[in-house]
């Protein structure tokens, strides 16, 4: 049994269709994409008019390296134009939407340990110390010293809160990195489906030497160890 999510998986899915520059059958498309799958850690198979692959641990200079696995489909029309249909999933794209969620948390975690620090510090304060820094003044720099330049002392009262910040945790490195990240989801949610298309469409355009006849003669040897398969 398989459990879709419609609206959940567009979040590391893509679907869409690239209009095939010449009317061509699956036995014509699928040579033309088969140096996008020649590739280490690439697997993949032709049913019919379906082609299905998977990557794993893909390198960066794979153009489809986004995209870890899906399926492409050749799709013939009534008006004679082809279209190649494309499901796709990425990992790459579900790992940056979660990384905001867990920098989110982070922070949040963060600032209710500060919370709560600073409501047990509040619930037992210790007197001795307050009477000593109302007793202890800001000492102040003999003349002398002012004339040679000497650096002015230390308000006590100031050093004593520095203090206490110094053992919270500060959540504002964790909320840039969740933006950050948040922003390179958006950036790619839309910028890779459209490099996809582009990969697809310069591999299914013909070159100018190309003919319908050395198109399907390229095809023959590709899709033969598919049928003796099947």
């Amino acid at each position: 049994m398989t459990i879709t999510l419609p609206y959940i998986d567009r979040i590391w899915r893509s679907e869409g269709e690239v209009r095939l520059p010449v009317p061509m059958s699956p036995e014509e498309a699928f040579p033309r994409l088969d140096p996008l799958f020649q590739t280490p850690g690439t697997t993949y198979h032709i049913d019919d008019d379906t082609l299905t692959y998977k990557k794993r641990n893909p390198a960066a200079q794979d153009k489809l390296a986004t995209f870890t696995r899906g399926t492409l489909r050749v799709a013939q029309h009534q008006d004679g134009t082809a279209r190649l249909r494309f499901n796709v999933s990425s990992t790459a794209l579900l790992l940056c939407f979660l990384a905001p969620l867990l920098f989110l948390a982070l922070g949040q975690t963060m600032e209710a340990v500060n919370a709560w620090e600073k409501a047990a510090e509040a619930a037992a304060p210790d007197d001795k110390d307050k009477d000593k820094d109302k007793a202890s003044p800001k000492p102040e720099l003999h003349p002398l010293d002012q004339w040679l330049g000497a650096p002015e002392p230390e308000d006590p009262a100031k050093k004593k809160d520095e203090k206490k910040d110094e053992g919270k945790f500060d959540p504002i490195p964790a909320y840039v990195l969740a933006g950050l990240f948040l922003a390179i989801y958006l950036v790619g949610r839309v910028l890779e489906p459209w490099l996809l298309k582009r990969t697809l469409r310069a591999a299914l355009t013909p070159s100018a030497g190309d003919s319908s006849a050395s198109v399907a003669a390229e095809a023959l040897p590709f899709a033969q160890p598919q049928a003796e398969a099947r």
